[in-house]
C-alpha cells in the first residue's frame, strides 16, 4: 500500500470538495485513501491548523472540527500522527523556521520516510522531503 503525509491545504481542498485546486495526482491519492487503497498520514498539527482556520473564519466547517477529524481518521485510508518528541526534535533541526506547522509536517514525512502531499513552494524548494503534487 502506498503511504503519504498530507499538508494542511490539500486536505482542506479535498474535504471541502474543491478538487480542482488539487493536482490530478494528489486527487487520485486522496481517492485511493478514501477507498482504503492508500494510507495518508495526517499530522495532528494539520487538524489543529484546520481548527484555527475555521475559528478565524478562513474556512467554513460544516460540523465541529473534532467530529470531522474523528470521522476522517476512522477511515482505513487515513491515520492521525500525534505530535511527539521525535517529531518536535526533527522539526527543530529544519530550516523551515518561518512556519512551525510546516516544520512539524515536513518532520513527520521525513520520520515516516514517505512523500508529502503539498503545493507549498517553500517546502518544495527546500528539498527536505520528497513532494508529490
Amino acid at each position: 500500500m502506498a503511504l503519504y503525509v498530507t499538508d494542511t491545504h490539500p486536505l482542506i481542498w479535498y474535504a471541502t470538495g474543491r478538487r480542482a485546486k488539487l493536482s490530478t495526482r494528489a486527487a487520485r491519492i486522496f481517492d485511493h485513501a478514501t477507498r482504503g487503497r492508500a494510507l495518508i498520514y495526517v499530522p495532528a498539527l494539520v487538524i489543529w491548523e484546520i481548527a484555527l482556520l475555521a475559528r478565524r473564519g478562513r474556512i467554513i466547517a460544516g460540523e465541529p472540527i473534532g467530529k470531522w477529524a474523528s470521522r476522517l481518521v476512522a477511515q482505513a485510508g487515513f491515520d492521525l500522527v500525534p505530535l511527539d518528541l521525535e517529531i518536535i526534535n526533527e522539526a527543530t533541526t529544519l530550516p523551515l523556521v518561518k512556519d512551525p506547522f510546516d516544520a512539524a509536517i515536513v518532520a513527520t514525512a521525513r520520520l515516516k520516510d514517505v512523500p508529502l502531499l503539498t503545493r507549498d513552494h517553500e517546502i518544495i524548494v527546500s528539498r527536505l522531503v520528497d513532494v508529490i503534487w
